[in-house]
């Protein structure tokens, strides 16, 4: 046997080398007590088909960590869904954010649709470094579009992101990245709470909604609750998503 393997190793080096998990540093997504986490030098989705079911404030929640330390975030609006008031008061420092606005472009030749914008915008952030945080907004990309992204792409970008202490994070409609991706998050609506509604559940009228409840899924399967955002009761927008 020994001799056996000698000469595998000596046709194929490394052959028989044990590769383990590689360390990596983590960024905390989340405002409660048990806070989920997500790795750096990686792609990771966080997926969500409900525009409620929490992705908004998983972003600030990101955006905040990264900046409140004194790093640097960017984040890459398709929709233009992303709200600087709001994020501010959920404690980022703009300063410190990049926000690129991806939209339709007029006029005559070829031009750039918002999601390839996106594309080459994540593409020349993380190939530059600086950033601790890159954020692909493509919630409003439809499913049928983001399936027509070559897997391809998804794997360069996951390649070029192990090479970084980067963490670059799409966040989908669907695991569009599929094995590509590092780590994958769904997210899942668990209900609204609105201000003042009476034992039956009935809201009085003129009362906001003033917090939102919603799962953490890992791609494993398991299933962890966090705890309801609260939001001021006269900030609506930040209950949008």
């Amino acid at each position: 046997m020994e001799q056996i393997r000698s000469e595998i190793e000596r046709r194929i080096p490394g052959a028989f080398k044990i590769y383990g998990p590689s360390k990596r540093n983590w960024v905390h997504a989340g405002n409660s007590a048990e806070q989920e986490q997500i790795p750096k030098g990686g792609l990771i989705e966080i997926c969500a088909r409900e525009r409620s079911a929490g992705t908004a404030t998983v972003l600030r929640s990101l955006a905040a960590a990264i900046t409140g330390r004194g790093a640097f975030c960017a984040v890459i609006d398709v929709g233009d869904s992303f709200d600087p008031t709001g994020a501010a008061l959920a404690g980022v420092e703009l300063e410190r954010l990049l926000w690129v606005r991806c939209q339709r472009q007029a006029g005559a030749g070829k031009t750039l649709t918002p999601l390839e914008q996106a594309f080459k915008a994540a593409d020349i952030l993380i190939q530059n470094g600086g950033f601790e945080l890159i954020a692909v907004d493509l919630a409003s990309i439809p499913e049928p579009a983001l399936r027509k992204v070559p897997l391809t792409t998804w794997f360069r970008f996951a390649r070029v992101a192990e090479k970084t202490e980067c963490a670059l994070v799409f966040f989908c409609t669907y695991p569009a990245a599929r094995s590509c991706a590092t780590f994958t998050l769904h997210l899942a609506g668990n209900g609204p709470t609105w201000a003042h509604a009476t034992a039956a559940g009935r809201v009085p009228h003129g009362r906001v909604l003033t917090s939102v409840s919603f799962r953490l899924e890992s791609e494993g399967g398991e299933r962890k609750r966090v705890q309801p955002v609260q939001q001021p009761e006269n900030d609506q927008t930040a209950c949008t998503r």
